[in-house]
């Protein structure tokens, strides 16, 4: 199924996207392109249902407040893939897969992606290790 392309608009000689999941415009940065570019792969290519994904919500980690990029949950709304999500420069290194890790402490997911959208990496999370996988669960398996 071909990805939708995305509704922008212009605004003072700004662009904005329209979030599918939060319903409004957003600033378009080059990490909101890679967002919500993930969003329509989830849905359209992952054949995840839109009403199980949740975007840009915040996190309390260590006293510290911080706001996960996508969380995906299961039909009984448990949370069960957390998305960390990096503009199109930005290469994924340790410290990415550190800040996932350290927001997973708070969720306990069973699977993590990150993503620049050109390069996707998947983990599946198991009595604390995490093993590499080719790709993320349908989602009947979630």
């Amino acid at each position: 199924m071909p990805i939708i392309p995305p509704n922008i608009k212009l605004v003072n000689n700004t662009k904005y996207i329209l979030c599918a999941v939060r319903k409004k415009y957003i600033l378009l940065t080059p990490e909101e392109k890679v967002r919500q570019y993930i969003l329509q792969m989830l849905v359209h290519h992952f054949q995840y249902p839109l009403k199980y994904i949740s975007v840009e919500k915040t996190l309390i980690v260590n006293d510290l407040k911080k706001r996960y990029d996508i969380v995906v949950f299961n039909q009984q709304l448990q949370a069960k893939i957390l998305i960390e999500c990096k503009a199109e420069y930005i290469e994924i290194k340790e410290k990415t897969l550190q800040q996932i890790a350290t927001y997973n402490t708070k969720l306990q997911v069973p699977y993590l992606m990150v993503t620049n959208g050109n390069s996707h990496f998947y983990f599946e999370i198991n009595a604390n290790a995490s093993l590499q996988i080719d790709t993320l669960p349908a989602f009947d398996n979630l």
